[in-house]
């Protein structure tokens, strides 16, 4: 499904996101291109992963699963690829609606990791806040094995209208880097763009290119990024660390990778797509995964 024709000026969509639970900022550059960030040091002094992390603060309790989203009578099979995915929208009974939108909305995005990564559940996954029983541990092999599984419309107290039921739901796709080690695994700029925005535990990319998509990165160590607001950066420049970075309260350690709407359109069941509208991720996330897979450089088709 193609996204429909521009319907706003281009220069709305670099505009900063402002990050609707972040209030502390970096200081604005004034309207000068900084120079490039240095390289950071070396990261902190690594503790044991604290589990239990729910990707929100305990005040906000994830909420009972809404009725699931319509289903096909057959599920859909994974895109093409070499390495084992479940299906987009296929979450577990129980864990949330899904979304079934089938649309590729970044086709040349760079995988935002340097390395391999699990997208899966930080919620429902071992160590998580509900996760399995006897499986106390984030860093439980299970995590850390294929297939992929979409986290979009997970269940959330987060707004995102996509989601059937109430309009809440996950807002991106939980990615735990290569290992359970934290501080050390890179996170890089899915499309050359602009640093526009710095919270307590987010980054915000808007793209250069048109449709100008907005990418968030939630969770990484915040002490050591290799990022400023205000600087340029190119495609697969590394951003900073994985980590469970989540204001004053821990997450498991992971990526939770957004993608956000660059133009108004609609989705592949007739939703619509306003500026900054939260969009699935987790297919654009399998093909740029198959081209790291398949050797070739970030940007290309």
């Amino acid at each position: 499904m193609q996204v429909s024709p521009l319907l706003l000026v281009a220069a709305l969509a670099l505009a900063p996101l402002a990050a609707c639970d972040d209030t502390t900022k970096t200081p604005a550059t004034g309207g000068v291109t900084p120079p490039p960030s240095p390289e950071p040091g070396p990261p902190k002094a690594d503790d044991a992963p604290a589990d239990g992390g729910a990707e929100q603060p305990s005040s906000e309790p994830v909420p009972p699963s809404p009725d699931p989203a319509p289903q096909p009578p057959e599920p859909p099979a994974p895109s093409p690829a070499s390495f084992d995915h479940a299906p987009a929208g296929a979450i577990p009974a129980g864990q949330g609606p899904g979304y079934l939108d089938r649309t590729v909305w970044s086709p040349k995005m760079c995988w935002p990791m340097m390395e391999a990564g699990f997208p899966n559940s930080q919620v429902y996954g071992p160590g998580g806040g509900m996760g399995p029983p006897g499986k106390p541990s984030q860093c439980d092999t299970l995590n850390y094995t294929l297939p992929w599984r979409d986290t979009f419309c997970e269940a959330r107290s987060r707004a995102n209208p996509l989601c059937a039921g109430s309009g809440n739901g996950h807002q991106g796709q939980d990615i735990r880097p290569a290992t359970c080690k934290k501080n050390e695994h890179w996170a890089v700029a899915a499309e050359a763009g602009t640093i526009t925005d710095i919270g307590t535990y987010t980054v915000t990319l808007v793209a250069k290119a048109a449709p100008h998509y907005t990418y968030r990165y939630l969770h990484m160590q915040m002490s050591t990024l290799a990022v400023k607001e205000g600087d340029n950066v190119a495609v697969g420049q590394k951003l900073g660390k994985v980590s469970n970075d989540f204001g004053g309260t821990p997450t498991t350690i992971h990526l939770h990778f957004e993608l956000r709407a660059g133009v108004s359109g609609t989705t592949s069941d007739g939703k619509a797509v306003t500026l900054h509208t939260f969009l699935p991720p987790y297919l654009s996330l399998a093909e740029a995964y198959q081209r790291k897979l398949d050797g070739k450089a970030c940007g290309a088709p």
